[in-house]
């Protein structure tokens, strides 16, 4: 037993951690309403009017209710255990012949992620439509997952991961993830001329008729016209290419307003084509793409510093009592660094822009650098890859679950939330090439050394800043 949890004791860490991160989670946002719908209705009656008139997510909505009603340790421990096992099989997945130390990168990565997303609509809500389905979305491909690594899923294994599928093809982002993935695998199946799995082929299945339900639930189109005219009316007008603009540049503007995740993959990906090119072109390519992750993480850093006294101002008395301090007069430097160059704060400040701008150069810019980052990361998977597109369909899946939320008129409201299907994407892809680097020693050890503490040491610094807000925004006191 002691043998087993050294083994694995990244694991046992991701679990306490995000044990003391849920110990100061509070009861707010949607979660309050849910609680209450039961009040004057059955549940069954509550369902068939989400149905008709709000939305096709009734088995997590019936979760949600339900869970809402009990006290809260349930869904903490529930939540603490699900999203675990999401990110435990992730790093399984890719750290295929076990490796403590790639466990504990890929747990590093996951505490990279900004959890406190996971309240915008309410603790529970928010996860169950989210990280929930993430995790169940990974937890439905157990039996392949078994499979491709020559491993035999017992009974046991498929109940769960049939319930899991049922569960998280109940949210269109994961059941179109859940179909492309499960295609995909079926064709990887017939090329290698392997046999058909039966699991495999209910996937598909299950998680078509589940788009069926979602396309032709009446409740979803209710909930739209409603939302257009509450949320965004200028959506009404907008055709294919203003819905595509914001799907692009959104999905970058919160990637790279989160600054952490997409920087280091972007910045690790080029470094292991560098290593591995000895193409000249090739390698100024992935120098170029260095220098422009790190200069747009700066430069966008250097706006929101520039705008922070503005922000401070919303504080009022706290305002009054740090506004003679000489940190107030970082801002006023930043501006006059950031109006130096309006053609690039221009440009990057459309990034986090809520809505659609005018065809200008700002515009065409933003559109540019957002379609650069698209394709060459495509190029570089190619190229670190040769021989595995699945990476690249990896990247490519989770970009289009968060670009087809340019296509709903709640895009902004939603937040961040919606983009942690391509979050994990990235954690996913960020550790196999890690893992690739480490198996081919590419990277010498005193390098493993530094990038193991960098990587440990911007963990540590996110998981508090994520402890701080979700104690502040959304905490029990």
């Amino acid at each position: 037993m002691n043998n087993y949890i050294k083994k694995y004791f990244p694991f046992v860490l991701f679990v306490g951690v995000m044990l003391i991160l849920h110990s100061i989670m509070g009861f707010n946002g949607d979660d309050i309403r849910y609680a209450k719908v039961l009040s004057n209705q059955t549940l069954i009656d509550y369902l068939g009017f989400r149905y008709y008139n709000w939305s096709s997510r009734i088995i997590i909505d019936g979760l949600t209710v339900f869970l809402t009603r009990q006290n809260m340790i349930l869904w903490k421990i529930l939540d603490i255990i699900i999203y675990s096992f999401g990110v435990y099989y992730i790093i399984k997945l890719v750290n295929r012949n076990y490796s403590k130390k790639i466990s504990y990168l890929g747990v590093c990565l996951f505490l990279m992620y900004p959890f406190y997303e996971m309240a915008s609509a309410g603790w529970i809500s928010t996860t169950l439509n989210y990280s929930w389905c993430f995790a169940f979305g990974i937890i439905s491909f157990l039996p392949l997952i078994y499979e491709s690594q020559g491993e035999k899923a017992n009974g046991f294994i498929y109940v769960i991961s049939f319930l899991a599928l049922i569960f998280a093809s109940n949210q269109e982002q994961t059941a179109a993830l859940i179909l492309g993935f499960n295609v995909l695998y079926l064709i990887y199946s017939a090329i290698r001329k392997k046999g058909i799995n039966n699991y495999n082929v209910l996937s598909i299945v299950i998680a078509a008729i589940s788009l069926v339900f979602i396309l032709t639930c009446p409740g979803n189109g209710v909930r739209f016209a409603y939302e257009v005219t509450s949320w965004y009316p200028e959506f009404a007008g907008f055709g294919v290419m203003e819905k595509s603009y914001l799907g692009l540049v959104t999905t970058f503007g919160k990637l790279i307003e989160q600054k952490i995740i997409f920087s280091i993959f972007y910045i690790i990906l080029s470094v292991s084509v560098l290593i591995k090119s000895e193409n000249r072109n090739l390698r100024y390519f992935c120098y170029f793409n260095i220098i422009l992750v790190l200069f747009v993480t700066v430069f966008t850093t250097l706006i929101d510093i520039s705008v922070l006294d503005s922000s401070l101002k919303s504080l009022g008395s706290v305002f009054d009592a740090i506004k003679n301090s000489p940190l107030m007069a970082m801002p006023d430097m930043f501006k006059q660094i950031v109006n130096a160059v309006p053609f690039v704060t221009g440009t990057l400040k459309l990034f986090t822009y809520e809505g659609v701008p005018g065809i200008n150069a700002y515009s065409i810019g933003v559109v540019i650098v957002s379609l650069y980052f698209l394709l060459s990361v495509s190029v570089m998977l190619l190229k670190a890859f040769p021989k595995n597109v699945f990476p690249l369909f990896i990247f490519l899946g989770g970009f289009a679950s968060r670009f087809i939320v340019g296509f709903s008129p709640v895009i902004f409201p939603s937040g961040a939330r919606v983009t942690i299907f391509l979050y994990m994407a990235l954690i996913a892809l960020t550790l196999m090439i890690v893992k690739k680097l480490y198996d081919e020693n590419s990277i010498p050890s005193k390098w493993q050394f530094v990038l193991e503490k960098t990587f440990l040491i911007i963990a540590a610094l996110n998981y508090f800043i994520v402890f701080a807000i979700s104690f502040v925004k959304y905490g029990i006191f």
